[in-house]
């Protein structure tokens, strides 16, 4: 319960300060932090296909910023 409040405020003092495109432009990249930390402490492996869709989305996102 606890990170979702805390989620959501940050989210919504986002919204106000830097607008929605950005914000969401910047929420593309959770799945990519997700599958580093899986990697880092979980010992998850990274396929091809996680590796490459990555690197799109990273790329996608430069574009923007």
């Amino acid at each position: 319960m606890i990170p979702t409040i805390f989620g959501q405020y940050f989210f919504n003092r986002l919204l106000k300060s830097i607008g929605a495109t950005t914000v969401s432009v910047g929420i593309i990249g959770e799945p990519i932090l997700a599958i580093i930390l899986a990697y880092l402490f979980l010992g998850e492996t990274i396929s091809v296909f996680q590796l490459v869709g990555g690197l799109i989305t990273l790329l996608g996102m430069l574009l923007y910023f």
